[in-house]
């Protein structure tokens, strides 16, 4: 099956879609069923599950041509795909209850592991905690939830929680200027007994070491997690930017035509504007590229400072395309503040997505000028 043409496919609904999602507050339930029969879900799933085993090329133009649509639902389908691959990381008995004869699982997976706190017991842990940005949790069945193992001998220990979403308390917290249609609630989870198998660090998903290489044969199931999580937040910007750049040009060839060929009236210059945002924009794509291909080769035998270099690099696409739209923006004059204007949805949501952790600007800049001057990397999510 042809991954790319199925994003095609679906992206015209997404589009048209966009703004009742966003108004909704969540992903609409016939859209989720349409990226379900399209086998979208199942993209990263190693083909022993009946899954496509595609790898992250794939990966990535797919989440592209759906963020161009609607920067939230290519969100929350990557986010979706990507985590059927953090699921993996569990041994053959886990994963065979989750899928449980499915090809994907719609799991929501919760970075924000201070919010969670396990207390180890016979057989395995007791977990409590509130957490935030949970996207995924409207629609999800199983729930991956960070939390904190309270070892009094080494200290807490970054751990990923796997519970089925019965085991969940979904709450409903989700008013925001942008990123509307992820429905990225909050959830609870109060005194739920984990069993052991269903527990695993946190260091073992980053490094791709808790055996997944093992079992899966497919060169994706080597990558570190945290560049695949890098390309799932940042695509669904660069290709709301992507959009931005082609409505705006659009718009303002139909000013043109009604205002100065047909009215004789004039329009501020707004060419270089939009050139110097196609080259910014096309810039951040090239970067996202190029981190893609050098993920693709190195796979786990990439050094920390590489994989810290990876994140700094897609962090600073993210940025380039957020000054690129926010200088559009600008320009697109009073109906930019209309929300049915794609352009005005899109900037907010590139607004609310650039602010995901993955992107910290202090920490993932900070990373590079360390390596220049021979020193480690301080972020320690590489």
């Amino acid at each position: 099956m042809d991954l790319i043409k199925q994003a095609e496919k679906l992206a015209p609904l997404f589009r048209e879609t966009a703004r009742e999602a966003e108004l909704n507050r969540k992903p609409l339930d016939h859209v989720i069923e349409a990226v379900r029969e399209s086998s979208l879900f199942s993209l990263m799933v190693p083909k022993s599950y009946g899954g496509h085993e595609a790898d992250l090329d794939t990966f990535f133009d797919v989440v592209l041509t759906l963020s161009r649509a609607d920067a939230s639902m290519g969100w929350i389908t990557g986010f979706y795909i990507e985590h059927n691959l953090w699921l993996l990381n569990y041994s053959d008995d886990v994963c065979a209850r989750v899928f449980d004869g499915n090809d994907h699982v719609l799991a929501p997976a919760a970075l924000n592991i201070g919010a969670g706190q396990a207390i180890k017991v016979e057989g395995g842990y007791v977990l409590n905690g509130q957490w935030q940005w949970g996207t995924g949790i409207v629609h999800g069945t199983w729930v991956l939830a960070g939390g904190l193992i309270m070892d009094n001998e080494g200290g807490p220990v970054p751990t990923f929680f796997l519970m089925p979403i019965s085991d969940v308390e979904p709450i409903d917290t989700w008013h925001v200027t942008g990123m509307c249609a992820t429905g990225s609630w909050d959830f609870r989870i109060d005194d739920v007994f984990v069993p052991e198998e269903r527990a695993l660090p946190f260091q073992q998903f980053l490094d791709a070491t808790s055996g997944i290489t093992e079992r899966f044969s497919a060169p994706l199931y080597s990558t570190p997690l945290m560049p695949v999580l890098g390309f799932a937040a940042s695509l669904p910007i660069l290709g709301a930017a992507q959009m931005v750049l082609a409505e705006f040009s659009d718009q303002m060839r139909k000013k043109f035509e009604n205002n100065v060929l047909r009215a004789g009236t004039p329009l501020p210059d707004v060419s270089g504007v939009i050139g110097e945002a196609a080259l910014k924009i096309d810039t951040a794509e090239l970067i996202l590229r190029d981190v893609l291909a050098d993920v693709m080769a190195k796979r786990n035998k990439a050094t920390n400072a590489e994989r810290a270099f990876w994140l700094s690099r897609i962090a600073y696409a993210v940025y380039t395309c957020k000054e690129a739209a926010f200088r559009i923006s600008e320009e697109t004059g009073a109906s930019g503040g209309f929300l049915s204007n794609p352009i005005q949805r899109a900037v907010r949501d590139i607004s609310i997505a650039t602010n995901h952790v993955v992107f910290s600007k202090t920490g993932r800049y900070g990373d590079v000028g360390k390596a220049m001057l021979g020193q480690d990397a301080s972020n320690a999510r590489v």
